[in-house]
């Protein structure tokens, strides 16, 4: 796996998706080894998607990171946030200026499957209507690689998914990349997704979001697909992984793709125009409110940028809005 960075102006801002190769074969071990039922448990869950970073991994379910995986000392070593091992929720009594709060409110040791299981519920309480479209989008997608994309370079122990400023700037976050299959290879392409009810599509902020992200793009175009190759061979080695372990639904195909695009065989390509997908309204809405905003969004960003459709889980498609087959 390689590492590079962008030149911008008078300043290097680096993007980076890389995991070396010792701190891969750990993870492998990991994985096979008595002690990380956590992470085969996680691995084996189709709705857990795992999202590399600079030689860190963050692990999403619907938009949370239940997991961000680093490594120390020779050692992998996950943590979570602590508002997704709360069980039993309930109200807690304060005495004497005291909460009266115990272990049995929090998950102590890890339990197989059991574990994972009460982080997905406790994560549901933070799961809103737009991260919950855009993952069902997401999953079933084979070609989605990356989720929450951040350009600027971001302290080692911060998720990209986290809410932070960079200077007075907030950072430029694209919620997926997703490589789109072409005749001679395929191409990177990059989505921002809006539930309906986010009120940034009936203002001036979602085009010039989608145009601010479209100059980060073409500034960057050459140097994401050194990054993107490092994330295609990634997620080669986790498909493997996965069938190792024994998971069922293991696409040969798949992995293939995924090796010859890391290893440099096929051709990668960056589509610099990104692409909103506009979810989550009914046929009333879609003939009401949106018919008119959607022809103005056509005529900022182009037909093909934009992929409008009331079932989320129809997928990223751009232009079409026949469901396909998932």
């Amino acid at each position: 796996m390689h590492e590079f960075s962008v030149q911008a102006g008078q300043q290097t801002a680096q993007f980076r998706r890389y995991l070396s190769p010792e701190n891969m074969r750990l993870l492998e071990e990991t994985a096979r080894s008595p002690e990380g039922a956590w992470l085969r448990d996680a691995l084996m869950d189709d709705k857990m998607l795992f999202a590399l970073r600079d030689d860190v991994i963050d692990v999403y379910y619907f938009g949370r990171a239940l997991y961000r995986i680093g490594f120390s000392n020779g050692k992998v070593v996950p943590k979570t946030h602590v508002k997704y091992l709360i069980v039993n929720a309930d109200y807690i009594k304060l005495r004497e200026g005291s909460f009266q709060y115990n272990k049995t409110h929090l998950q102590a040791d890890y339990t197989k499957q059991a574990s994972l299981r009460d982080m997905k519920s406790a994560a549901q309480a933070h799961i809103g209507d737009e991260g919950r479209g855009v993952y069902n989008a997401i999953y079933g997608d084979p070609w989605v690689i990356d989720v929450e994309v951040a350009f600027h370079t971001l302290a080692s122990d911060v998720p990209e998914h986290a809410e932070m400023q960079i200077g007075s700037k907030k950072q430029d976050r694209i919620d997926v990349v997703r490589l789109l299959p072409r005749e001679d290879g395929f191409a990177l392409e990059f989505w921002e997704a809006k539930h309906f009810s986010n009120s940034d599509l009936f203002s001036a902020n979602i085009v010039s979001q989608l145009k601010g992200y479209r100059r980060q793009l073409q500034a960057r175009e050459s140097s994401l697909i050194e990054p993107y190759r490092n994330v295609c061979q990634f997620n080669s080695r986790l498909l493997r992984l996965k069938s190792d372990l024994g998971a069922q639904n293991v696409s040969a195909e798949v992995e293939e793709a995924f090796r010859s695009l890391g290893e440099g065989e096929t051709a990668l390509s960056v589509l610099t125009d990104p692409a909103l997908f506009v979810f989550g309204f009914d046929d009333d809405q879609k003939e009401g409110r949106w018919k008119k905003r959607r022809e103005d969004i056509i005529a900022e960003l182009g037909t093909l940028n934009l992929r409008d459709i009331g079932d989320s889980s129809t997928g990223f498609l751009r232009g079409f809005k026949k469901p396909r087959n998932r």
